[in-house]
């Protein structure tokens, strides 16, 4: 009998955290747990014990952290270790936080190199200091990716960045959801218009919520705010300033079920980036699966992954005007809505599952270790 392939995912957030890349590497790395003949280990920088995942989890300690970034130049050594312990047949590291993805390539050896990257772009709206670190680690980044063997974008739009220079080494494994989500129960009573489900902080300022305000002060209605994080006090003020304080709920963080059933309760979900640094938003796919509209901005991969009146809405980027003519439509048009719900949850059910998922990823990894060679979906 052969030996179980063994992957070694390396992450810089893992949960307990809360974010996309953590939902991401944890939902895969349980789905490929369920592939007979697979084996996932992770390792981590998240400090936080877990809840008991069913496969190995290293969490690393780091020595210094820069903004929301761990760093530590004993992980090489460290991660070289685990890959000899584990006997890993391939090195999943995800990235473009700096540090422990440039790290596991450092140690990675022999081991296969498969890149996972995360982002449309590092530049930040109002983050100067951000996205001066964001290109001073462009040459670090620049070898990582060079030292992989497979490279993968979450979604085309961030793999067509990396085409040109790195070829048919270049993948996509998108983005996906738990296939439970489908069977979740529709929602009933919808008390509110809108909902924004994002972190809070100012690094994550782009994400927009202060538009979502503004358009919700020109065209009213209830909204609800999933999320939490330092700058929440901040869009409180906004509220309370743009005289809507009333109907904006900030619920803070909603984990599993709390948060779908408070996801559910809204008539649709408002992704409004003014910056393309989501790659492929889980909120998306979330709210695709729960059947729940969703209105987007034309910004980076949005405007490729919604078909306006379709699968949701799109609006012009940067405008609370657009937002709350977008919102207005959809009250209005009961049928579009209708409409919008179930193809969207259609899409997820065909295509954005962790089911389809694992399978692409192990087929790209069998194709890498028998021929030595990346496969491109």
């Amino acid at each position: 009998m052969s030996r179980e392939r063994t992957v070694v995912f390396a992450t810089p957030y893992f949960p307990p955290d809360v974010g996309g890349v953590q939902t991401y590497v944890h939902s895969l790395a349980a789905a490929l747990r369920e592939v007979p003949g697979w084996r996932p280990v992770v390792v981590t920088t998240s400090a936080r014990a877990g809840s008991g995942d069913p496969f190995p989890v290293y969490r690393l300690p780091a020595l210094a952290k820069l903004s929301n970034t761990p760093l530590d130049p004993r992980w090489p050594r460290r991660i070289r270790r685990i890959l000899r312990a584990e006997q890993a047949d391939f090195l999943n590291v995800h990235t473009p936080v700096p540090g422990l993805a440039d790290a596991a390539t450092l140690a990675a050896g022999n081991t296969p190199v498969v890149v996972t990257y995360h982002a449309a772009a590092l530049a930040k709206d109002g983050h100067p200091f951000f996205n001066a670190v964001a290109r001073a680690y462009a040459g670090a980044e620049a070898f990582m990716l060079r030292r992989a063997d497979l490279i993968l974008g979450v979604s085309d739009y961030v793999a067509d960045r990396f085409r040109p220079r790195y070829g048919d080494k270049v993948g996509v494994l998108e983005n996906a959801v738990a296939p439970e989500l489908l069977t979740s129960p529709l929602g009933g009573n919808r008390p509110y218009a809108a909902a924004f489900l994002a972190r809070l902080e100012p690094t994550h300022a782009w994400k927009g919520l202060d538009q979502l305000l503004h358009a919700m002060s020109i065209r009213r209605g209830r909204l609800l705010v999933i999320g939490d994080g330092a700058a929440r006090p901040g869009y409180e003020a906004l509220a309370r300033k743009l005289g809507i304080d009333g109907n904006v709920t900030f619920a803070g963080n909603l984990r599993g079920s709390a948060k779908f059933r408070a996801l559910r309760s809204a008539s649709s979900l408002v992704l409004c980036p003014t910056s393309p640094n989501d790659a492929f938003p889980t909120a998306l796919l979330e709210a695709w699966a729960s059947r729940v509209p969703v209105i987007a901005t034309a910004v980076g991969p949005l405007a490729a992954l919604v078909t306006d009146g379709v699968n949701g809405l799109l609006a012009a980027p940067r405008s609370p005007e657009a937002l709350a003519g977008e919102l207005d439509r959809l009250e209005s048009n009961p049928g579009l809505a209708h409409a919008i719900r179930e193809n969207a949850c259609e899409l997820v059910r065909s295509r954005y599952t962790w089911s389809h998922r694992v399978a692409e990823f192990v087929e790209q990894l069998t194709a890498l270790d028998r021929r030595g060679a990346p496969v491109s979906r």
